[in-house]
């Protein structure tokens, strides 16, 4: 299949998707968004040592960007336009759209060049175009669908030197790859599929087809030696990636983050949907029976005080459930194997502080494969509809995570208009406490970032803290605070960060739901003085 017949089988998955997206493009910046942006608007200034600047960011150290960031510095090259054209919200977004189209594109290109016709490339497209994940962070300009594209690309350039050996396809698979890794880490399991896929039949053919991967490895470490930035050297020792790994990443976290994963993989993607449509009733009832226990063991553990039952009961349960739908279709494909490799991408942040549904946006492509793969089986009519439905669903519910993402987001934007700006401008000066979208548009107005160490606020100062997403000492800090303004953002609709509601798109530590519905807290606002 050539390129443009792989663009005319994707476009419907790109006018799907850009029809859904449209009416966020001035969707408030969310979560890490602001980190991103500021690091490009430095690499304008800086070009060789992006994150070479201080930024107060997770617990309120005040640290070098270098110290924590664990991933590539490549998004701030690649976000830099969005920051010389002054970091606005609709620009930033618009120009997620493109990359998406690209992500898209590689995937149907993928899906014909591991035996799909026409009509299945084409679902695989709207099936990646519709899931909540990938619809979920388009609508934000972190570098997670850059990171999916380019690592989709590269695999398609990998099928291709396999065909054909040559030198500028094996370049631009080894490139691609390195690409997608500094962008974001977890795409680093598609090395492995691609070492797969070229796994030679003899030999001496190994370095004949491996050379690619050994470019991707030169290049990765060139660019992730950029992230160390200019430290001084009491912090050199702690910079980059390696620094950064130490820091926050543990083993005690890979239990709890792969049931996250297992769980958000269950929620967001099409796999367990299909195999309870396509598994029999044998499997749905096993399947609503296991829920229904996690659930009684929840209820349990809260009448009880167990608290790792209470917490782990229900998304185990739900996770099962997707690791027993895997296996049952993995079990009827044959050469599968880099397709499941593919899929697990996201568990290579096990490790991680935490786990978030972002992380499994590289192996939603493989997922959408396995999906169409399995389903060319059933009839024609039957395929069409199921596959309908599982478009419909991820698409609704890819809108209702951007409808709460934006709620809290623009909660945060709310608080800055309504209590740092107006002190700002009557010359006084604010310090905000907490970080994503609150910290960003406080810095932006002119406020300073609340730390742990010096420098403090003195006396005349106001502190304007996020509680949601304030994770400093402020307790602790040597300040004489007085309370003059509380603002409990209640509403209701749709959450994505919520302990009550277990809605923890961004992160299991906050719940084991993509998203949820109900009324409750969005965030909570403290105005301080400083006397």
């Amino acid at each position: 299949m050539n390129q443009y017949g792989n663009l005319r089988n994707a476009a419907p998955a790109m006018v799907l998707a850009v029809i859904l997206l449209l009416p966020f493009l001035n969707k408030p910046f969310t979560i890490d968004d602001p980190l991103f942006l500021n690091a490009a608007r430095h690499v304008l200034a800086d070009p060789l040592h992006p994150a070479d600047f201080e930024q107060v960011w997770n617990t309120g150290d005040r640290q070098k960007l270098s110290e924590y960031w664990l991933g590539g510095t490549l998004p701030a090259y690649v976000l830099a336009p969005v920051a010389a054209l002054g970091n606005r919200e609709w620009i930033a977004h618009l120009y997620q759209l493109p990359l998406l189209c690209l992500f898209l594109w590689a995937g149907v290109e993928v899906a014909g060049r591991l035996g799909c016709d026409r009509m299945q490339a084409g679902a695989v497209g709207l099936l990646i175009a519709a899931n909540p994940v990938t619809l979920a962070m388009s609508a934000t300009c972190m570098p997670d669908i850059m990171a999916a594209a380019f690592g989709t690309l590269g695999i398609g350039r990998v099928l291709a030197f396999r065909e054909n050996l040559r030198i500028r396809t094996g370049v631009a698979a080894g490139t691609l790859l390195a690409l997608a890794i500094t962008c974001r880490g977890t795409t680093a399991m598609l090395f492995v599929v691609a070492a797969w896929l070229l796994f030679p039949s003899s030999l001496k053919r190994a370095a004949a087809c491996y050379w690619p991967l050994l470019l991707t490895v030169l290049l990765v470490v060139a660019v992730l030696s950029l992230n160390s930035g200019a430290a001084p050297p009491e912090v050199h020792n702690k910079a980059g990636v390696a620094g950064s790994f130490q820091q926050l990443t543990a083993i005690r976290n890979v239990p709890r983050n792969t049931v996250a994963f297992l769980c958000f993989q269950a929620l967001t993607g099409p796999l367990l949907a299909y195999w309870l449509l396509v598994g029999g009733r044998r499997f749905l009832a096993a399947a609503a029976a296991l829920v229904a226990l996690g659930c009684a063991l929840a209820r349990i553990a809260a009448l009880t005080g167990s608290a790792n039952l209470r917490q782990y009961a229900v998304p185990a349960a739900l996770g099962i459930c997707f690791a027993a739908a895997f296996l049952g279709l993995f079990g009827e494909l044959r050469h599968g194997a880099p397709l499941a490799l593919w899929a697990g991408s996201g568990l290579l942040a096990a490790p991680y502080v935490h786990m978030a549904a972002k992380y499994l946006l590289p192996g939603v492509p493989a997922v959408a494969m396995l999906v169409v793969l399995h389903g060319a089986r059933l009839e024609p009519r039957r395929f069409r509809f199921i596959t309908a439905l599982l478009i419909a669903a991820g698409g609704m519910a890819g809108l209702l995570i951007i409808v709460g993402d934006a709620a809290l987001a623009g909660s945060q934007r709310a608080a800055v208009d309504q209590f740092v700006t107006p002190r700002l401008r009557q010359g006084k000066t604010v310090w905000a406490g907490g970080q994503w979208a609150f910290l960003g548009y406080a810095q932006s107005a002119g406020a300073q970032p609340l730390a742990n160490t010096a420098p403090l606020p003195k006396p005349g100062d106001f502190v304007v803290i996020s509680r949601l997403d304030y994770y400093g000492k402020l307790d602790q800090l040597p300040l004489r605070l007085e309370l003059v303004n509380v603002k409990q953002d209640d509403r209701c609709g749709v959450f994505v960060l919520n302990r009550r509601l277990s809605a923890g798109f961004y992160s299991n530590r906050f719940g084991y739901l993509p998203f949820a519905i109900g009324c409750a807290e969005v965030n909570r606002y403290d105005v301080f003085s400083v006397r």
